[in-house]
């Protein structure tokens, strides 16, 4: 009988939840125990048990990151905490969630970061940052790219033409002036591949796959083909 009565419970609790999470059209990543959630048009934070623990009130919203989310009202971007309380006010046209102990965020379509307290680590100078990988963000003004630290410090020139990330302590960069080509450097901006790539990826578990001489090809970090 306590058997019966226990399963019962349980598929009443299960129907509950279930209804409850017919209200919400889309539903994000749970994280620090929330997850953004969209009702018709609006969203906000559920727990797991799909119950609304900050309103449905913004046009967007993003999971929590080390207690604080990205929202969006009226098209700015702002950042409130687990309680719902706007820590960092809706001052931006665009902006990504904090990366550790800063945030990308952009104002008259030039980026810059901010703190945890809304304060301006890198004014908006840049018409990109890039997501921060091993320290280190691409940047680029006037079509040239380098690249900053968290701190908003210029760590590589812009003195390329492109670029990607770094990965594995290699970033592949391109210079149009030798022929549009793309060779790795260092973090301390040391060229570590030669120029000599038609195109050239990130690296990953030590290979990358590069062209040369209009042939794909994976290679190792000494520059050695890989089969």
């Amino acid at each position: 009988m306590n058997n019966i009565i226990t399963k019962f419970f349980a598929s009443l609790l299960a129907y509950g939840v279930a209804n409850k999470k017919k209200r919400f059209s889309a539903i994000g990543h749970f994280s620090e125990g929330l997850a953004p959630a969209r009702g018709k048009i609006q969203w906000g934070y559920i727990n797991k048990g799909y119950d609304i623990i900050i309103p449905l009130q913004y046009e967007r919203a993003f999971s929590f990151k080390e207690n604080l989310a990205m929202v969006v009202r009226d098209s700015q971007y702002g950042y409130i905490d687990r309680t719902g309380h706007i820590q960092i006010p809706f001052n931006f046209s665009a902006a990504h969630s904090f990366e550790q102990e800063c945030a990308r965020v952009c104002n008259d379509g030039l980026w810059g970061l901010i703190d945890r307290q809304g304060n301006y680590i890198l004014p908006p100078t840049y018409s990109l940052i890039e997501q921060f990988t091993e320290g280190l963000a691409l940047v680029s003004l006037n079509s040239k790219v380098g690249f900053i630290n968290m701190k908003g410090k210029v760590v590589i020139p812009l003195e390329y033409d492109n670029g990607c990330p770094f990965s594995e302590g290699l970033a592949a960069v391109c210079i149009e002036k030798q022929s549009a080509k793309w060779g790795y450097i260092d973090k301390e901006n040391q060229e570590i591949l030669p120029f000599k790539y038609d195109i050239a990826e990130p690296f990953y578990n030590n290979i990358a796959r590069v062209g040369l001489y209009g042939k794909s090809m994976k290679i190792n970090k000494q520059g050695s083909e890989c089969l």
